[in-house]
């Protein structure tokens, strides 16, 4: 349509796409391995270490997974031109920092606890629980910031 200023394109580099992939798999893995751990205390008192050592590696994975999305911005490019999903945008993004620090203190005191105790390992347990919420909550409102960015682009249809 004549006057009509051209939309923003999102350009999608496959290498990126891979590397995005990649990291959501192994996220997705060691999610899956705490989540097995955490669900009978009694299994979590005799693998604490194997728990521990999980909880670093989350920590690493991340901090990589957040640097992925905020270094590449892989969906900002398509809020440019979307005012109304910009702020969320940025309250998801500022959740980063927040999921973070609750993973790494939850890291660390799991580093700290005695597992031979099942009241213990229950407690850290629950507040993996908590956290693995938190994550699985902010994911979806992400997903979902991508898809109404995209229904915004691409229409609903006929």
């Amino acid at each position: 349509m004549a006057g009509e200023q051209p939309g923003k394109r999102v350009t999608i580099n496959a290498a990126f796409l891979q590397e995005i992939k990649e990291d959501h798999q192994h996220l997705k893995e060691l999610l899956e391995q705490l989540r097995t751990l955490t669900e009978v205390p009694q299994v979590l008192s005799n693998h604490g270490q194997q728990f521990v050592k999980l909880l670093g590696s989350l920590c690493d994975q991340l901090a990589f997974h957040f640097t992925l999305e905020e270094a590449y911005g892989y969906f900002e490019e398509a809020l440019d031109s979307k005012p109304h999903l910009e702020s969320q945008a940025g309250l998801l993004k500022g959740q980063h920092a927040e999921l973070f620090v609750l993973a790494r203190d939850l890291a660390d005191a799991a580093a700290q606890l005695d597992f031979s105790s099942d009241s213990k390992a229950e407690k850290i347990a629950r507040r993996f629980r908590v956290f693995d919420q938190a994550l699985r909550d902010h994911e979806s409102a992400e997903l979902n910031l991508i898809l109404a960015a995209l229904e915004d682009d691409l229409g609903v249809g006929d």
